[in-house]
C-alpha cells in the first residue's frame, strides 16, 4: 500500500476540485449558449407571428372598409329617400326590441 504525504493528498484533492469547477463552468457556458439559442428562436417566431397577425388585421380592416363603403353606396343609392321605407324600419326596430326583451327576460339568456 502506497502511503501519500498529506501535501500530496491535499494537492490531489485540490486538482479534483479544480477539474470539477472547470467541468461545471463548461456545462454552465454550454447551457447559456443553448438558452440564448432558444431565446433567439423564440424571438424569431414571435416576429413571424406578429407579422402574420398584422397582415391579417390589415386584410380584415381593408375588407371591412370595403364592405362598409359598399353598404354606404347602397344606402345612398336608394332613390326613394330616407322616408321611403319607414314602415320597414319600424318593423325591424319593433322586432329587435322584442328579441332584446325576450333575451333579457329569459332564464338562460340564450336567444330562442
Amino acid at each position: 500500500m502506497e502511503k501519500r504525504t498529506p501535501d500530496a493528498a491535499i494537492a490531489e484533492a485540490m486538482n479534483r476540485v479544480l477539474a470539477a469547477e472547470r467541468e461545471a463552468a463548461e456545462a454552465i457556458a454550454a447551457a447559456q449558449r443553448s438558452a440564448e439559442s432558444v431565446i433567439e428562436s423564440a424571438r424569431i417566431r414571435r416576429r413571424r407571428i406578429l407579422d402574420t397577425a398584422r397582415r391579417r388585421a390589415t386584410r380584415m380592416h381593408v375588407l371591412g372598409q370595403s364592405r362598409l363603403a359598399q353598404a354606404l353606396r347602397d344606402l345612398e343609392g336608394d332613390s326613394g329617400g330616407p322616408a321611403s321605407d319607414i314602415d320597414t324600419l319600424r318593423s325591424l326596430a319593433r322586432d329587435a326590441i322584442q328579441n332584446l326583451a325576450r333575451r333579457l327576460t329569459s332564464v338562460d339568456h340564450e336567444p330562442h
